[in-house]
């Protein structure tokens, strides 16, 4: 009775090894890797002013992707983003890239924006990220404040005896 159990755990043990063995030379299996890059067009820094963000999605893994959808985050509340008819991208193949545009109208709201790709069978995807900036006649009155209250101060201190 012994002996059947040892050779029959020695079968299973030689069979085991007979289906792992081959499967550790074997080719890794393919993954799908996404980069996601954005970037602005036209003049974007007044409120109120329209632009275009195109977000460029390649797949530079090695196996296709399917079902890929862009969106734009961290955008204000007071801004009116128009996404494409069809923001998925249904299939990209291993090195191939498609672009998405994004029409947007700034509101008041300053802010740095990025996209998110999401895949079916890929991790997710952040891009660089864009800032926004501040109206320049904002900077410039920050600029006017700040050397009127250098020049106060140093003045004061000057008065003052030491």
């Amino acid at each position: 009775m012994k002996q059947t159990k040892k050779g029959a755990l020695l079968l299973c043990m030689l069979l085991l090894f007979a289906i792992i063995v081959p499967l550790a030379g074997a080719d890794p299996i393919p993954q799908t890797h996404l980069f996601l890059s954005i970037d602005t067009q036209w003049e974007h820094a007044n409120p109120g002013d329209v632009f275009v963000v195109r977000a460029d999605v390649k797949n530079i893994g090695d196996a296709t992707a399917f079902l890929i959808q862009v969106q734009l985050q961290d955008i204000p509340d007071d801004w009116i983003v128009n996404d494409p008819g069809f923001p998925w991208i249904l299939v990209l193949e291993p090195g191939q890239s498609k672009p998405l545009f994004f029409v947007v109208e700034r509101g008041q709201t300053d802010a740095t924006i990025y996209a998110e790709a999401v895949a079916y069978n890929a991790p997710v995807m952040i891009s660089n990220r864009i800032p926004i900036p501040v109206e320049l006649a904002v900077v410039g009155a920050l600029c006017l404040i700040g050397s009127v209250l250098f020049y106060r101060e140093a003045a004061l201190r000057k008065k003052q005896p030491r």
